[in-house]
């Protein structure tokens, strides 16, 4: 003879529910951060910690992106890693000492990347590269230095932003951040012995202590993994 089964209580399934969804949401961020505590092992293991430029990193998994980049950035001197993943470039981040981050949210919106930026490393400038206004006003309303319009963007809009980010004291481009173009204004009206250097470290100080916290380990909010890779 079967044995039946009562049916589970509605408030108490209910309840259940939430509690799966929250087991799942926990499994996933601590699946992430195993992925991101193994990740600098692995970059060092393949490319080693000398190898490691610092400076700019570039976070694309575009070939023809990078290289357009990557040419430029060599014509300006700057030293530059690549990485083709957010759990990449948070690693490089983890190891390298950077002071600007050029990051491709064309086709990937790349959260992560820009919340452990804003979160731990609010000293290091990031530039978006976006496709779409909404996008490019949130990266600036969030600690974004400027952006980048669509995937065929200005080079020289680029040069301009690698200089003002690089070699002068701005902290944000004033011009993308008040919604108006750039037309080079901020490199223009301070190029003086005073704002510009030719020795790009001298323009931006070591981080302190309270301007990096520590990494507590807190799980950020629930609908932060909401669209992300």
């Amino acid at each position: 003879m079967r044995r039946r089964y009562r049916e589970t209580h509605p408030v108490l399934e209910s309840r259940m529910g939430s509690v799966r969804r929250r087991m799942r949401y926990n499994r996933r961020w601590l699946e992430r951060r195993v992925d991101q505590a193994i990740m600098p092992l692995e970059i060092q293991e393949h490319i080693g910690i000398s190898n490691i430029q610092g400076e700019v990193l570039i976070v694309s998994r575009d070939s023809r992106q990078q290289r357009r980049i990557k040419e430029l950035l060599r014509s300006e001197n700057h030293r530059f890693d690549v990485a083709w993943d957010s759990d990449e470039a948070i690693g490089f981040l983890k190891l390298g000492k950077y002071r600007l981050v050029i990051l491709d949210r064309i086709n990937e919106r790349r959260r992560r990347v820009f919340y452990y930026l804003r979160r731990y490393l609010k000293h290091v400038k990031v530039i978006s590269i976006v496709n779409e206004n909404q996008l490019a006003k949130n990266s600036m309303k969030h600690g974004g230095y400027s952006f980048l319009l669509h995937r065929d963007f200005d080079l020289e809009q680029l040069r301009t932003c690698l200089i003002s980010s690089l070699r002068l004291n701005h902290p944000v481009c004033r011009l993308l951040k008040n919604g108006e173009a750039c037309n080079r204004s901020c490199i223009n009206s301070y190029m003086t012995e005073e704002n510009y250097t030719d020795d790009p470290n001298v323009a931006m100080l070591e981080p302190t202590d309270t301007q990096v916290p520590l990494d507590t380990m807190a799980p950020p909010p629930e609908d932060f993994f909401q669209g992300l890779e």
